[in-house]
């Protein structure tokens, strides 16, 4: 290993009573690189994380001063990104290990054998449950000592492939309601992470077994109390949610094949990162299980059939209401308004007997840069009722071949905005001997919508349009 702090670490000073612990410990026996290591010591922990940073050159974060935790970032090392120092949970370092979460992260390397593996200490048999696959807690009281550990066994099992054993999985089912004591902060840090991960609704669906979800999030709870026979589904809302999740993974493991002319773009476009640690996709995974979620509030029959009208709105305000309240940032409930306000819009072009431009033009200037989450949403709804009997193939084919000429417009309409711009506000003006006002906004946006749909091409063109609809705006805004 070529890591500075590995190499600071052969000095007598940083080696006496320090011990690595956790997830590094972990990881090294998995055969896994991890960039962020945590050093648990006897003696005070700030002096030592304070010699640490100057040797290693590195700057001290204080991460937790209620419990005398240090973070040290780590510029240019090719290992290692960060370290964390904390003294001891007890006397030493077995009680120590005993007051960790699970047994797999339960374990201990002292610094003056760093790097071998036949000096770990491991009271708890983490080796042996790391070789079951089994996420087990050290003890009964893991999950009082910090709520959060109760999220986390399903983080690390969703992570690692393992599985979590029956023991720990009564004891969070007795211990769910404990969730309510830990900060929305630290719980969007779990599900953001669980979401990043292969098989998603896997986990969601163990989750909701757990009854560990109803209490993160009590609106699912009153999804699944819904009426069955208001809905498609054989079991519900609530089926229909995590039916549409699956369909989100499955067309996000094929791309190629649900949007075959623009499936690089959608994926350059899914892996951008609307924070530091929630990719577009990722959220989008988020959006499928609440999409609906108004449904209960405004289902009404309308002669033989059930509507739900509103829902859409709604709905949007109870998932921005949820991610508020979880501490996801104010871009990521914007976006989620923006995406569960206009699921529904789709449909009704799918319906329509063509597909003009303008309409595209106008759900691409609403939408904007969502557009490929909403067009991917819209296909996994549908997608959610294709095991059902009533699934009808020719319309299910009609609707993706809107969706696709509508991504494929979409990206096409991106170019013809980088194009330069005919008029703008200042030629206006000068043309027409205009004053600034709302006059100009709406004689631009005519020019840009006309310029995208491709019935004007040059500058000449573009006055000619001003100048017809300045005819129309001119006795309603009173134009001399």
């Amino acid at each position: 290993m070529k890591s500075k702090v590995f190499k600071i670490f052969s000095c007598q000073d940083f080696r006496s009573d320090a011990y690595i612990v956790g997830g590094w410990i972990r990881d090294l026996l998995l055969s896994k690189k991890t960039k962020d290591l945590d050093i648990a010591v006897s003696s005070d922990a700030e002096k030592y994380a304070v010699r640490l940073s100057k040797a290693a050159g590195g700057r001290l974060v204080v991460l937790d001063d209620a419990n005398r935790i240090y973070r040290i970032v780590l510029k240019d090392d090719p290992d290692l990104t960060q370290v964390d120092v904390s003294r001891f949970k007890g006397r030493n370092i077995f009680e120590d290990l005993s007051n960790r979460d699970f047994t797999v992260n339960a374990m201990a390397l002292p610094l003056r054998n760093a790097l071998d593996k036949s000096s770990i200490i491991d009271p708890f048999k983490g080796r042996k449950d790391l070789s079951k696959k089994a996420i087990r807690m050290v003890s009964r009281k893991v999950f009082k000592a910090d709520p959060l550990r109760l999220l986390r066994a399903f983080r690390l099992a969703s992570e690692l492939g393992f599985q979590i054993e029956p023991k720990t999985i009564r004891d969070i089912k007795n211990s769910r309601r404990l969730i309510k004591k830990a900060s929305g902060e630290r719980v969007r840090y779990e599900l953001v992470r669980i979401l990043g991960n292969k098989d998603t609704a896997f986990w969601t669906e163990s989750l909701e077994k757990s009854g560990l979800l109803d209490e993160i999030f009590p609106e699912i709870a009153r999804m699944k109390r819904s009426a069955r026979r208001f809905y498609y589904h054989p079991k519900g809302l609530w089926q229909h949610s995590i039916e549409t999740l699956k369909s989100i993974e499955r067309i996000l493991r094929d791309l190629g094949k649900h949007f075959p002319k623009n499936a690089g773009e959608v994926i350059e476009h899914l892996e951008e990162n609307l924070s530091a640690d929630l990719k577009r996709k990722d959220f989008l995974k988020l959006l499928a299980l609440f999409h609906d979620c108004a449904k209960p509030d405004c289902a009404s029959r309308v002669g033989s059939r059930m509507r739900f009208l509103g829902h859409e709105k709604k709905g949007a305000a109870i998932l921005s209401n949820i991610l508020k309240r979880t501490k996801f940032s104010n871009s990521e409930q914007r976006i989620s308004r923006i995406l569960i306000e206009n699921h529904m819009r789709p449909i009704s072009l799918s319906q329509a007997k063509i597909l003009t431009p303008r309409a595209c033009y106008r759900i691409f200037r609403e939408i904007g840069e969502n557009i490929p989450e909403l067009l991917i949403l819209a296909m996994a709804d549908w997608h959610s009722y294709k095991r059902l009997k009533t699934h009808d193939p020719k319309k299910l084919k009609k609707q993706e071949a809107v969706l696709r000429e509508l991504m494929s417009r979409y990206y096409e309409n991106e170019k013809m905005e980088s194009l330069p711009k005919l008029v703008d506000g200042n030629v206006i003006m000068k043309h027409f001997r205009l004053r600034p006002g709302p006059v100009i906004g709406r004689l631009i946006e005519a020019v840009r919508e006309a310029h995208a749909i491709g019935r004007i091409k040059d500058r000449k063109q573009a006055i000619a349009l001003c100048e017809r609809q300045l005819t129309r705006l001119k006795k309603k805004y009173r134009i001399s």
